[in-house]
Parts: C-alpha cells; structure tokens; sequence
C-alpha cells in the first residue's frame, strides 16, 4: 500500500499527459496516427509503415519524412517544456498527499484514479503547450495529405479506421481482464 501513496500522484500526471500528447495526434486536417502506446509518435510513421500498402513513391517517402523532422524539430522542445512541467506537478501533488492523514490520503487517491479513468484534466499551463503540440501536428498532416493522392488518402483513413478498430478491442480485452474489487 505504501508504494501506491507515493507513485500514484507520479502515475497519474503521466497517465493524464499520455491521452493528450496521443490527442495531439488528431487534427480537423486529417486522420489520427500515434504509436500503440499512446505516446506521441512522428504522425508519418505510419504512413511509412505502409508505405508499399499505400504505394507511396520515393519521393512522397522523402517529403513525408521531411514534414515529420519538421514537426519533430517544432515539437522537442514543447515536449521537453512538457516534461518540466509536469515533473513540477508530481512533486506538488505528492507533497499535497504527503499532508494529508491516511484517511484523507486514501480519498484523495481514489478521486485521482476515478479522474484518470475518465481521462481526467491537464493544468491549464500543460494544456497550453499540448494545444500548441496539436496545432503543429494539424499543420504538419495538412503539409502531409497534400503529399498524398485521393487514392492514398483514402486507404490511409481505411488503415486508421482499422487501427482504432484493433486498439479499441485490446482496450477492451485489458478491461475484462483486469481483477474487479469492491470499490
């Protein structure tokens, strides 16, 4: 039980800035593409997974990845920006729950998990720099599907589709899994 007062604030800004950066993925522009773990990936991996499924030529091949260096370029330092953000956040958080009697502590805890499970909320300031993260991944797919042909762009939104379809059943799959206690 002691390593859950002490990790569970940690697990939680790490919990809660995974679905944004995995959000950040998603623009008005385009289709979503992030690597399995959530974690934000450079957009065009996946396209360049699927580069002959895709028929991309040598050079739509080198443009995707020039865009994605570029956004790779624009998007270091927010994520480094990110990153001391949040390492502040977890020590303020566990030195909150550190005060806090055990009962309190234990409340405080489940609130926490309950607001992970449901997606729960970045402080404002993180906020902030995954908003810019997205923008500059919505500009970057908007640079990316001009590369592509009408054809392309829609077996690639066909290869998306498939992929939420899959990780939603694996998500789904961990849930049944996962040991159910009284609450």
């Amino acid at each position: 039980m002691k390593w859950r007062f002490r990790r569970a604030p940690l697990l939680l800004a790490l919990l809660l800035a995974v679905p944004a950066a995995a959000g950040a993925q998603e623009g008005a522009s385009g289709p979503a593409w992030s690597r399995e773990d959530g974690v934000q990936a450079v957009p065009f991996a996946a396209l360049l997974r699927h580069r002959e499924e895709l028929r991309l030529s040598r050079e739509q091949v080198a443009r995707l990845q020039a865009v994605g260096r570029a956004l790779e370029e624009r998007n270091r330092p927010l994520r480094q920006q990110l990153r001391r953000q949040r390492e502040a956040y977890v020590a303020q958080r566990r030195a909150q729950v550190r005060r806090l009697s055990a009962e309190q502590r234990r409340d405080t805890l489940r609130r926490l998990h309950e607001e992970r499970a449901r997606g729960g909320e970045l402080p404002p300031e993180m906020r902030a720099v995954v908003e810019r993260m997205r923008s500059n991944t919505r500009r970057a797919m908007a640079e990316a599907q001009q590369v592509l042909s009408d054809e392309q762009k829609r077996r690639a939104r066909a290869l998306v589709r498939e992929r939420r379809a899959e990780a939603e059943r694996a998500r789904d799959r961990r849930r049944e899994a996962r040991p159910r206690g009284d609450g």
